[in-house]
């Protein structure tokens, strides 16, 4: 594969490149992609061979849906493994917490209380929307 060929303009804080294009301010990998071979198709990403988010070389990129390009990135071993359920580091409940909001009889805004959450968290986690893994202890 040539070398990477790296966007020397304006990055973003997730290290993309970025122009403008009009009054639009687009990613410069998108740009390069579509400058060589047009308009990319709806629901298509372009994705980098080679990792690298500054790379503009067309030779780089192709196509993929959003799952075969975190398909690609796991195989990469790029993916961050950010833990579920306790061992994530942000959690802020146990499994046996959870399990206690699940089965209280208590209203989401008493429970948002006790625990130092908002109601609307209590009511994601009721619903499985968050802490969605097995919490039977």
């Amino acid at each position: 594969m040539s070398d990477c060929i790296l966007w020397q303009g304006l990055v973003d804080t997730r290290g993309y490149g970025h122009l403008r294009r009009g009054s639009k301010l687009v990613r410069a990998h998108r740009a390069a992609w579509e400058d060589a071979n047009g308009p990319i198709p709806t629901g298509l990403h372009v994705c980098h061979r080679c990792d690298t988010r500054l790379c503009v070389n067309v030779d780089h990129l192709f196509l993929g849906t959003h799952a075969e390009n975190m398909a690609d990135m796991a195989r990469k071993g790029r993916r961050k493994n950010i833990g579920t359920g306790e061992s994530n580091g942000r959690a802020k409940l146990t499994a046996e917490q959870v399990a206690a909001i699940r089965s209280s009889p208590l209203g989401k805004v008493k429970l948002s209380r006790e625990y130092g959450m908002s109601p609307a968290q209590i009511q994601r986690i009721r619903a499985g929307k968050q802490w969605a893994i097995q919490t039977d202890i």
